[in-house]
């Protein structure tokens, strides 16, 4: 079974569909899967522990990569709203106190 800890560089360019050879982005999508992760913990409010459990939140996580790799821009169109699929694992590995 997948593990949040299974979501390495080799992993993502995997999924993002780059060739393994091809080393350009390397630091930049190592950025950005330090980013998706910083931020997960954050919006959930989840601990180390508690996010290396958290397998539910790898789609959010890919996907978030994924729009960061894409876009690659601070600019934010103001007519966008937040990604819904992004928003329901988020809500559902999110700790209310």
């Amino acid at each position: 079974m997948l593990s949040i800890a299974d979501i390495d560089l080799k992993y993502v360019k995997h999924y993002l569909r780059i060739e393994e050879e091809f080393e350009d982005d390397d630091q930049e999508i190592l950025m950005f899967i330090q980013i998706a992760i910083a931020h997960l913990k954050n919006v959930c409010g989840l601990n180390d522990i508690e996010f290396d459990n958290a397998n539910t939140l790898i789609p959010a996580l890919l996907i978030l990569i994924s729009e960061m790799y894409e876009y690659r821009s601070a600019q934010i169109n103001s007519n966008s709203k937040a990604n819904p699929i992004i928003e329901r694992y988020i809500n559902a590995n999110r700790k209310f106190l």
